[in-house]
C-alpha cells in the first residue's frame, strides 16, 4: 500500500514536471497521460472487477527489493538506476545516437532497443530526474546540473562474468578524412533534456525515437553534453569496445 502510494504521488509530481516543461518550450502543450497502473507481484492475483484500461496506460509491476518493472525496463527506487534491454546495432560508420527505438533513426545509431522513451521518462521522473531542457551554445559543452545529470553504463553477458563499461567508451572520435582515432567521448554524466512535447501533443522522443544522442537533438530524452556534438561526421563505434552485432546488452542509467 504504501509503494502504490509512493507511486500515486510521484506521477502527480511527473504530470506536473511534464507542464512545467511543456510551458518552457515552443509548440508544446501538457500530453493527456493516464495514471500508471502498480501492481504488487506477490500480493496475488489483479481485482478481478472490470475496468476500461486504455492501452497506452503504463503498467508498473512491483518487484523484489524494491525493484519495479514498466514495460520491458526495470528500475530500483533504491539505486536509482534504470536498466534499458538493448542490442548491438552497428559496429562501424558514422553515427549520430547511442540508443534509439526500433522505429528511430536505427542506420546512425549504436545500439537499439524496443523500449518506449515515454516508458524510460515516466521511469526516471518517478526516480526524481528534474530534465534540464537548456542544451546550451553551439559549439560548447552544456552544464550538466544536479539531478538533470545521468551517469551512463552498457553491460553484457560473456563467458565469465559480465562485461560492463561506461557507455561513452563505445564512440570514438574520428578524422572523416583520414580514419585515425583521437579518442573516445568525453567521460562524465550526460545531460538528460527529457525530450518536448510537440504542439499536438505528442512526446517528441516517442514520435522520434530518439533516447541518447551523440548530436545536439532536443527531441531525445538524453543528450551528450560534450563540445564534439555539434560535429556529425566523427563519431563512429568503437568496434574494439563492442561485442558482436545483434549481441544483447543492458543500458544502465543511473540518476544522480
Amino acid at each position: 500500500m504504501k509503494r502504490t502510494l509512493f507511486f500515486a504521488c510521484a506521477f502527480l509530481g511527473i504530470l506536473a514536471g511534464i507542464f512545467f516543461a511543456s510551458q518552457n518550450r515552443t509548440e508544446s502543450k501538457p500530453p493527456n497521460h493516464t495514471d500508471p497502473i502498480v501492481t504488487n507481484n506477490e500480493s496475488g492475483p489483479p481485482d478481478p472487477t472490470p475496468t476500461a484500461t486504455p492501452s497506452t496506460t503504463p503498467m508498473i509491476v512491483e518487484m523484489a527489493d524494491g525493484r519495479f518493472s514498466l514495460g520491458a525496463i526495470t528500475f530500483d527506487k533504491k539505486s536509482r538506476e534504470i536498466v534499458i534491454p538493448a542490442a548491438v546495432n552497428m559496429r562501424e560508420g558514422a553515427v549520430e545516437y547511442l540508443l534509439v527505438n526500433r522505429s528511430g533513426k536505427v542506420h546512425e545509431s549504436v545500439f537499439v532497443t524496443d523500449v518506449t522513451a515515454h516508458d524510460l521518462h515516466i521511469a526516471a521522473l518517478l526516480l526524481g530526474m528534474k530534465p534540464e531542457a537548456d542544451l546550451g551554445p553551439n559549439r560548447s559543452t552544456a552544464v550538466v546540473r544536479g539531478k538533470g545529470a545521468a551517469v551512463i553504463a552498457v553491460e553484457w553477458d560473456r563467458n565469465g562474468p559480465p562485461e560492463r563499461i561506461f557507455l561513452n567508451e563505445t564512440v570514438k572520435l574520428s578524422d572523416p578524412a583520414t580514419g585515425l582515432s583521437s579518442g573516445t567521448l568525453a567521460a562524465g554524466a550526460w545531460l538528460y533534456n527529457g525530450s518536448r512535447i510537440e504542439a499536438n501533443g505528442v512526446f517528441a522522443a516517442t514520435r522520434s525515437g530518439s533516447i541518447i544522442s551523440i548530436i545536439r537533438d532536443d527531441d531525445a530524452l538524453v543528450n551528450n553534453p560534450g563540445s564534439t556534438r555539434d560535429d556529425d561526421e566523427i563519431h563512429t563505434p568503437n568496434a574494439e569496445k563492442l561485442p558482436a552485432k545483434d549481441h544483447p546488452v543492458r543500458i544502465i542509467l543511473q540518476i544522480r
